[in-house]
């Protein structure tokens, strides 16, 4: 009997999201609150700068947006998107939300499977190169993937600097990776793994739009579950669209165990 049930799952996500942010993020944590300003370099038109990212409110709600509309304000924003989650309290924050002119700005599923030797084999359709980023070249091609597909700004030459020492280091202490996938020559979709005990937790997919349908994804998927496995994980666990990764994730097996809506609200 497996000992990742739905519970369990959800508990290490939630730890893996208390990782400390870096330098560059805004964070206002309090006891029933965390609050993230993203820093330009990950903004994209699916990742707003402003979010709410775990609540669990005692107070009346009216009081805490207040005090976290006057944060955003200080940011220089005019809105802020408030996720909504199986641990959200208290239960009426989605329509306290929804009442005080909130839209929906998001949805995703928590997905996971665990990886037998069978799930980790490589599945890698012909045409498609798929790699480990372990050095400059590498890396640079998963950034191209990453600007383009999210719609991002390139990176400055310090931030890229920076980012392969960080690359290099979770290799070489196997706390971390990331794949990326070429067609002739040209890299097309890339995806990240983090490493924590048993879990591999997967994040940071994109393909570029022209060419998604062609199994870009499935072979970066495939990819980053075989590597997992290599590192002594167990469990690969993940959040995806329903429409669009969640559909490619629960074909390759993933069960999903929770769903978690995001709201946003203009900040008057």
């Amino acid at each position: 009997m497996s000992i990742w049930d739905t519970e369990k799952i959800l508990g290490a996500l939630a730890s893996l999201d208390e990782t400390a942010v870096t330098d560059d993020f805004l964070e206002v944590r309090t006891a029933e609150y965390r609050l993230l300003r993203y820093p330009e370099r990950f903004l994209s038109p699916t990742l707003p700068a402003a979010q709410v990212v775990w609540s669990n409110v005692s107070r009346p709600l009216d009081l805490v947006f207040n005090e976290i509309a006057s944060v955003v304000r200080g940011w220089g924003l005019d809105a802020v998107h408030w996720w909504v989650t199986s641990a959200t309290r208290p239960f009426d924050t989605e329509a306290y939300l929804l009442a005080n002119g909130g839209v929906l700005s998001d949805s995703i599923q928590i997905l996971a499977l665990e990886l037998s030797a069978d799930v980790a084999e490589s599945i890698v359709p012909d045409g498609i190169r798929v790699e480990l980023v372990c050095d400059e070249r590498s890396l640079r091609d998963a950034i191209v993937v990453e600007t383009q597909g999210w719609g991002r700004s390139s990176p400055e030459e310090l931030a890229i600097g920076h980012r392969l020492s960080e690359t290099l280091h979770n290799l070489e202490t196997s706390i971390g990776f990331q794949i990326v996938a070429s067609i002739d020559g040209r890299p097309v979709s890339t995806g990240c793994c983090r490493i924590e005990g048993e879990l591999g937790r997967l994040y940071g997919a994109v393909t570029l739009p022209q060419f998604r349908s062609r199994g870009c994804y499935r072979a970066v998927l495939s990819s980053r579950l075989r590597q997992a496995s290599d590192l002594g994980a167990t469990i690969a666990v993940t959040r995806g669209r329903p429409l669009t990764s969640g559909r490619i994730l629960v074909k390759a097996g993933f069960t999903i165990h929770g769903e978690e809506n995001c709201y946003g609200l203009l900040i008057d």
